[in-house]
């Protein structure tokens, strides 16, 4: 059965094609975006492995920050590899797979104000988050978002995916997430 995606979506077509086209994955994206959720989607109905990158930035997750070099090595492991999906908001991770990627992905919130209710909705779901923790993450999307502070010289996740906008899939909202993983 022969699927389109829409002109929003992508320019091409999802038929016998779709194990060339969709073997190298990179879906990219705002916190609390769903990044995760559509790697294991996709993961599952293609039966191609997923990967974050917090695995590879966190020695232990969320508390302890791994060797920056180890960390870029054990990723660019996974990135030579012939099929692979990888998730995740780290920058100089992220950037090693721009150019591999058959794909990219790009989650994204149509405004801040969404992005925090995501975040705040998450936090009341979570038994681990602290208030602490809520803020701070808060905080530091609003600085990558609009530049402020020490992310005035970094790349936003759009300026870094921009000389790969060939192979650029563009998802705001769950209706388009959902179509997209329908369509594989």
């Amino acid at each position: 059965m022969e699927t389109k995606l829409n002109e929003k979506m992508g320019v091409f077509e999802i038929n016998n094609m779709t194990k060339k086209i969709l073997n190298k994955i990179l879906i990219v994206g705002d916190a609390g975006r769903g990044k995760s959720t559509l790697a294991v989607k996709i993961s599952e109905k293609l039966g191609i492995p997923h990967h974050s990158t917090d695995d590879f930035y966190y020695e232990i997750k969320f508390s302890k920050v791994r060797d920056r070099p180890e960390s870029i090595t054990k990723i660019k492991e996974i990135f030579g590899k012939e099929k692979w999906i990888v998730e995740g908001t780290n920058n100089h991770l992220i950037v090693l797979g721009l150019h591999s990627a058959d794909t990219i992905i790009y989650l994204k919130y149509k405004s801040i104000l969404a992005q925090w209710a995501v975040l705040i909705k998450r936090y009341f779901e979570r038994d681990n988050e602290t208030l602490r923790k809520l803020f701070s993450l808060m905080r530091h999307v609003l600085y990558k978002k609009y530049k402020l502070g020490d992310r005035k010289l970094k790349l936003t996740h759009s300026e870094l995916i921009d000389p790969h906008k060939h192979k650029v899939i563009t998802l705001s909202s769950f209706k388009e997430i959902d179509e997209f993983v329908d369509s594989l």
